[in-house]
Parts: C-alpha cells; structure tokens; sequence
C-alpha cells in the first residue's frame, strides 16, 4: 500500500461487470475518493499513491481521468492499465491484494453502488467538505489544486463516522 488508482479501481471494475453495475468516469473518481477517506480512517494511511485535486467537479485523480476520458459519460467498459510516467509504456493495474483495503473496497461498493454519479458528486461539494475548502466554495479552482488527505480523513471521521471517531 498504497496502490495507483487504476488499481483501485480495477477492483471496482470487477464487482461492477460482476453485479452488472455500470461505472461510468465520474463515479469511478468519486468511489476511489470514498474508497480512499475510508482508507485514511479505518487504516491511518492513504490507499492511493497519488494525491486528488480541487477541479470544477470535485476531487479528481488526474491519472485516472486521462485514462477513462475516452468514455466521457459512457460506461467504462474494460480493465484500465497504468502508465509509467517516465517511459509512457502500459502496464498492468491488478487490484489490490491487501485484505483491509478490499474489505474497504466492497463496503463502499456495497453502499454506493446503486447511488447516481451526480449525486455523489453533489456530496463532493458539500460546504463543509474538504474540496468546498481548498476551492473556497468553488470560486477558486486553480490548476494542480490538492485535496490534502488530512482535510479528506477529518471530513470523513466527522460526517461518516459521528461522534465514535471524530478525536
């Protein structure tokens, strides 16, 4: 840990052709970023190796939406690969392997799957939300914007959590 986000959400992928469940490039952003507040809780550490940033939609991983642009509002239809950032050669994205974080990985899809990626997108923006912050209610989004993940686990032990977790 922590794994690329074509990884992550290969396994995503899985249980979508599974479940007949189709993800489309938006819900795949949001379910990692679920996946991943989830992860800074439950594990104390990230499950992503790279960071989300503040664009106009929400947080974002940039890598993973250059990988599944093509689909635009399509469904994503294959298995996505990562690419090296210094040769640009493909490779492939196996899902992650630690127990921890695909028992993370199902319990989102478990409670999200049938939830429309607009509306999770919606919560990305929520007021008290760690893109609403950075971005400064969405009137400051500026290139290369990160999401730090201490305002992603705090949001996340406060809304998803209660009271129990929230220190």
């Amino acid at each position: 840990m922590p794994y690329s986000a074509a990884s992550v959400a290969n396994k995503f992928l899985e249980l979508s052709f599974r479940d007949n469940k189709p993800i489309t490039p938006m819900k795949i952003q949001k379910l990692l970023y679920i996946a991943h507040g989830y992860s800074l809780v439950e594990l104390s550490k990230p499950m992503l190796n790279e960071v989300f940033e503040a664009w106009q939609f929400g947080p974002v991983l940039s890598t993973l939406y250059h990988e599944c642009k093509h689909y635009r509002a399509a469904p994503i239809s294959k298995m996505l690969r990562d690419i090296d950032p210094i040769t640009g050669k493909e490779a492939s994205a196996d899902a992650p392997d630690n127990a921890e974080v695909l028992d993370i990985i199902s319990f989102v899809w478990d409670q999200f799957k049938d939830i429309n990626a607009t509306v999770l997108s919606d919560w990305t923006h929520d007021k008290d939300g760690p893109w609403y912050s950075v971005t400064k209610g969405g009137t400051e989004i500026l290139r290369h914007q990160d999401v730090p993940n201490d305002l992603i686990k705090t949001y996340f032990e406060s809304n998803l959590y209660g009271e129990e977790k929230a220190a």
